[in-house]
C-alpha cells in the first residue's frame, strides 16, 4: 500500500468511528467526493473537529506520523482541505511528506 492508500483507509476508519455515533440519516459515505465543510456537508462543527482528531489518530497509529490538521496553515489556505475527502487526504499526504523529509 502506498502513502494515498493509507491515508484513505485511516479516513475511512475515522469515518467508520463517526458513523457509529450519528443516526443514520447523517452518516458520512466513504468516498473522495463526499463533502465535510460547507453547505453540502453532513457534519457540523463538532462532529468535523471530531473527525479530523479521529484521524490525526488513525494517521498516527497506521502510518506513524504524527500531524496537526486543524491548524493556521490549514484554516487559512484559500481552499479549505477539509471540503471532501479527497481534498483532505491530498493534504495529509503534503503533510505526511513534509514531515518525513524534515
Amino acid at each position: 500500500m502506498d502513502t494515498a492508500q493509507h491515508v484513505l483507509a485511516a479516513i475511512y476508519r475515522a469515518v467508520d468511528s463517526m458513523n457509529a455515533e450519528l443516526p443514520p440519516d447523517r452518516q458520512l459515505t466513504k468516498s473522495a467526493e463526499t463533502s465535510l465543510l460547507g453547505a453540502q456537508s453532513l457534519l457540523d462543527s463538532l462532529h468535523l473537529v471530531s473527525l479530523l482528531i479521529t484521524i490525526e489518530q488513525e494517521v498516527a497509529d497506521t502510518i506513524g506520523v504524527t500531524l496537526t490538521l486543524a491548524d493556521e496553515r490549514a484554516l487559512s489556505m484559500k481552499e479549505s482541505p477539509f471540503r471532501t475527502i479527497q481534498s483532505l487526504a491530498s493534504y495529509i499526504e503534503v503533510l505526511i511528506s513534509e514531515a518525513q523529509n524534515a
